[in-house]
């Protein structure tokens, strides 16, 4: 059985913090699933790539935004020192036999050298900790190609859903999918689609019945997508006009919550 690396143990440990095991479990391997990883990578910009993106979005698909911005934080120091240990230049000098024959009775002797780690690097007490979680929020999904619409709808949502943009169709099938089981919140944003509206016209029969939909911006060259708010389906409809802020309220009240101040 292979070992886990020193950075599979912190990460799993971060989560552990604000997760139940089960929780954890899933966080990891959709985390992965997503990455294409058997592994949490070692170090390196595979390692970044998989923190910032894809361990970041499973842990606000399960914990929500918040919490999921405390574990990074959390983690921070540890993946800027896995990365700057992985960039060092790997010594290319060969030691006579004797100094290896040394190396190894000093190795044997309990005594090792390591270049000392400033302690301020890996000390996260001043990072912010939440209480464990083991349910996951309400999923919205935002499709928009507009990460700064998406960001004002984050912000005022707050911790009542995890708030997640799509940026493609596959995505937005797979998430949907995914999620069917939560009852989903869908909103289109037909301003700045990322999904064009009429694709997801053709696609209305693939969408999970659980599903909600907010049609958001649709003018009259959208007709295929407006045409479904009328039908029986649930579809709902706001304008052009809509702010991000609006459309967070919207999303409180199909969710049946309040809006935070």
């Amino acid at each position: 059985m292979q070992r886990e690396t020193p950075i599979a143990r912190m990460v799993r440990e971060a989560i552990e913090v604000v997760a139940t095991p089960e929780v954890r479990v899933q966080i990891l391997h959709r985390a992965l699933h997503m990455a294409r990883e058997h592994e949490i990578p070692a170090s390196g910009e595979p390692l970044r790539r998989f923190a910032d993106k894809h361990l970041r979005t499973a842990m606000t698909f399960y914990l929500g935004n918040e919490t999921s911005d405390a574990v990074m934080q959390n983690l921070a120091p540890m993946l800027t020192l896995a990365e700057r240990v992985s960039s060092q230049p790997p010594r290319k000098t060969v030691r006579p036999d004797e100094t290896r024959k040394l190396g190894r009775r000093r190795q044997h002797s309990g005594v090792t050298r390591k270049d000392p780690v400033d302690p301020r690097e890996t000390d996260t007490s001043k990072y912010p900790t939440v209480q464990p979680m083991g349910v996951a929020l309400p999923m919205v999904f935002v499709a928009t190609r507009d990460r700064e619409r998406c960001d004002a709808i984050v912000e005022q949502v707050g911790d009542a859903a995890a708030v997640q943009q799509i940026e493609d169709v596959v995505a937005f099938l797979d998430n949907l999918k995914a999620t069917a089981s939560l009852s989903p919140l869908v909103v289109i944003d037909c301003v700045a689609a990322s999904v064009q509206p009429s694709t997801i016209a053709t696609l209305a029969h693939e969408l999970p019945k659980s599903s909600s939909v907010l049609i958001w911006g649709a003018t009259d060259e959208h007709r295929e997508l407006t045409d479904l708010a009328t039908d029986d389906r649930g579809w709902l409809r706001c304008g052009i006009e809509a702010t991000p802020g609006d459309i967070a309220t919207l999303i409180h009240t199909l969710l049946g919550k309040q809006p935070t101040d």
